[in-house]
């Protein structure tokens, strides 16, 4: 074998078979050029076909014998795409989420990067030295009025962009070609970033007068950045002033020369806190989430990788960019299901933050009202060091909550939407010209149609579940699949003309609160109104300057919004969630409640909360109205530890589909099996089991394909850990080559 370097290549193309490292020769033009990260083009199998890889590795010898290696045949970016201090997580995550490396690469590499998205460029214009230039320019004007006056204002200004030019010129672009061919001008493309924030801010904005609790926190995360890893989780009630603890310590991060990562669960909170933190550090904050186009994405990316900011504000992803000295990561927010990704890899961006800044010597701040049962368990535990903030800014009360047993209601006679209590209270709003936001956490306008006389009631084809009645075009929509169905004139099923939408949605809400109060001006929040790009930050911009009356939404009006002049927050139905079928639905329902609440009572004015609810005494909905988070763990926890639900134990899920059901349960029975007898051979694995059993899956059949699952419960310990991780890459590579889909998830956050 012949003396060379060897690049160990990951390609990509996500097939297990393929999960491992191929080696290739590099060729001596590439030595000097090669780095490990970098994206290069590989001849692969025995057609050699030309595919993407990334060189994960360079060895100066290999096992392989030599006529079998084959050369790289390009590098394709100047620069390594995977940084370096990546290439430890991304091995990480292979083992911790059983993904292929490829599929962990993908999270890693600039957004766009596959779909050859090009940096953006712009024609600038430049004066090139010319002697006696007013005379150059009177003589070219008895030629061109145009020409003469582009060189006026290049001769005031150096360079401009042409596009400039021609708008303030009306200049034809043969004008500056023929000023270009006398030598008069040049013409050059620079590469411009496109701007994914379009809206002003208040640059060098100073930092509010603090609390004593919110100099307490600094102080306690300011010591932790100078020491290295450290894991925080700070507990503070709404309103009391998180997100100005969060920018103090990216500040003191900044100081010592630290990066700062801070992460918000969703698109719609993310406008606001953008906005904070560009008040106080301008263009030193990059912003990086899904609501971007390709390209936006593509060059915030690399703004981060050329060191040209120092903050990154953005949903789960954003844990992902290649800041080279973090310092800290915030959080906000952190009970939040949406960091969990529902695509493989199955990560947690918690899970790979605490990774991240352990590897990296960064602290983690995790934030949160309504921490989750999990965290702050493992907080008391010792594995978080806490910090509580227990009061509001200015010792504001947290606001009054009123719940109304709807029920009653009924029994009154009263068959509206609103209780007469909200509806007097909104009817107060208007009067005094205040603000109101009012929680649904359904959309669409009917939840279900039925038929009166069978009971019949239209489900999708594709998934076996209930459609909903969206009253905009008069369509039945399935909100698993996204399919679309007419709504009929008579019941499929006997023929009867009894057929009609039941329940409520955001849209009927809507469409019940203009009737109600003719002279609202009300604007509705859900996922129909915030799919175009920056509807998210319009509607709340709108509602801040006062344009708008009533906020109706979903749960992305429950959080991390601050309007100081709403004083009533209303929760049209309190019990939505209380009954899925999942271990956390009282978790939920409690999280929800207590952050809706502390929408109101910001300003000066204060506010008040009133809960409508068909089960008002359930103790979610109770502890909620005292805003007493102590209270609700307290009550949970018991009942956690007495059913051995998390954090007493790990769920390990594994989801199977397939179009045709008998085959899915011959083939999920055959799995459970396996299972066990791998179980009764292990010593470990034995004493680590609680217990599993195989079921169909509360959402039956999603998208034409049936769904059962596997749950498996072990014990906490380490050691059992380990051993079921192993069990689950063996699993998956038993039954690989299969029909059927297989999702391993050791860390479901829902069981639906």
């Amino acid at each position: 074998m012949e003396n060379g370097v060897y690049a160990g290549v990951i390609v990509d193309q996500v097939h297990p078979m393929v999960d491992k490292i191929f080696h290739y020769r590099i060729p001596e033009n590439l030595r000097e050029q090669i780095k490990v990260g970098m994206r290069v083009k590989v001849p692969f199998g025995t057609a050699n076909r030309k595919m993407e890889g990334y060189v994960m590795q360079l060895d100066s010898s290999t096992d392989v014998p030599d006529d079998k290696i084959k050369p790289i045949s390009k590098i394709l970016d100047g620069y390594p795409v995977i940084p370096e201090n990546m290439l430890p997580i991304i091995s990480w995550m292979k083992e911790e989420y059983h993904c292929l490396t490829i599929e962990a690469i993908r999270c890693v590499i600039p957004p766009g990067l596959r779909r050859n998205t090009r940096k953006k460029t712009e024609r600038v214009v430049y004066l090139n030295d010319i002697d006696n230039l007013e005379d150059r320019i009177k003589t070219i004007e008895k030629r061109s009025a145009y020409m003469a006056d582009i060189l006026r204002l290049l001769a005031q200004n150096d360079e401009l962009f042409l596009d400039q030019l021609r708008a303030a010129t009306g200049a034809p672009l043969s004008s500056f070609k023929n000023l270009e061919k006398q030598g008069l001008i040049r013409i050059e493309h620079h590469e411009v970033y496109r701007n994914p924030w379009k809206y002003e801010y208040d640059i060098g904005k100073q930092p509010e007068v603090l609390t004593k609790e919110q100099q307490e926190a600094i102080s306690e995360i300011h010591r932790a950045i100078g020491k290295g890893y450290e894991r925080f989780l700070l507990q503070g009630v709404t309103g009391s002033g998180k997100t100005e603890v969060y920018i103090h310590a990216a500040r003191k991060a900044l100081e010592m020369n630290k990066q700062v990562i801070v992460m918000v669960p969703e698109i719609s909170l993310t406008p606001q806190t953008v906005e904070r933190f560009k008040n106080h550090f301008g263009q030193q904050v990059a912003i990086m989430h899904s609501g971007l186009s390709v390209g936006e994405r593509f060059d915030e990316w690399h703004r981060i990788r050329n060191q040209q900011v120092d903050i990154v504000v953005g949903a789960r992803s954003a844990i992902f960019v290649p800041l080279q000295r973090l310092g800290l990561v915030i959080i906000d927010e952190a009970h939040e299901d949406s960091y969990k990704s529902d695509m493989r890899p199955r990560y947690h961006a918690i899970d790979v933050a605490c990774k991240r800044c352990e590897l990296e010597g960064a602290v983690l701040l995790l934030g949160s009202a309504t921490p989750s049962i999990a965290q702050h368990y493992t907080a008391q535990n010792g594995e978080y060091k806490m910090i509580y903030m227990k009061h509001r800014i200015d010792n504001k009360p947290l606001p009054p909550v009123e719940i109304v047993d709807m029920r009653k209601e009924i029994v009154r006679g009263n068959r509206s939407i609103l209780s007469g209590t909200l509806y007097n209270a909104m009817s107060d709003v208007l009067r005094k010209r205040e603000q109101a936001i009012l929680l649904l956490n359904r959309r669409g306008y009917a939840h279900f149609v039925s038929c009166r006389s069978c009971g019949f009631v239209l489900k999708c084809s594709n998934c076996d579940i209930s459609l909903t009645y969206h009253a905009y075009g008069k369509i039945l929509k399935c909100h698993y699949c996204g399919q679309n169905y007419s709504y009929p004139a008579i019941c499929p099923k006997c023929k009867s003309r009894y057929i009609k939408h039941f329940g409520i949605g955001t849209q009927r809400v809507e469409e019940d609160l203009k009737k109600l109060f003719p002279q609202a001006r009300i604007v509705r929040m859900d996922m129909d109104t915030t799919s175009a790009k920056g509807a998210h930050q319009r509607i709340l911009s709108d509602f801040r300057e006062g344009k708008y009356d009533f906020l109706l939404g979903t749960q992305m009006v429950a959080k991390g919004l601050d309007f100081p002049g709403v004083t009533l927050v209303g929760v049209i139905v309190a019990d939505t969630a209380l009954n899925i079928p999942d271990f956390r639905s009282c978790e939920k329902t409690f999280q929800l409640i207590t952050q809706v609440a502390g929408r109101t009572g910001r300003g000066e004015k204060g506010g008040k909360v009133i809960i409508q609810s068909y089960q008002p005494h359930h103790y979610a909905i109770q502890f909620a109205s005292r805003h007493d988070y102590s209270g609700f763990y307290e009550k949970e926890i018991r009942i956690r530890r007495r059913f051995c639900y998390p954090p007493f134990s790990h769920i390990i899920r594994i989801l199977i589909l397939d179009e045709n059901e008998d085959r899915l349960i011959k083939q999920i029975k055959d799995i459970e099996n396996w299972i066990r007898h791998r179980i009764e051979q292990n010593h470990i694995l034995k004493q680590g089991l609680i217990d599993m059993g195989a079921y169909t899956a509360p959402l039956e059949r999603i998208n034409r394909k049936y769904r059962w699952q596997i749950l498996i419960r072990i014990k906490t310990e380490a050691l059992f850990k380990q051993a079921y991780h192993r069990l689950m890459d063996e699993c998956l590579d038993m039954f690989s080559g299969v029909r059927q889909t297989i999702i391993a998830d050791f860390y479901p956050v829902s069981l639906l």
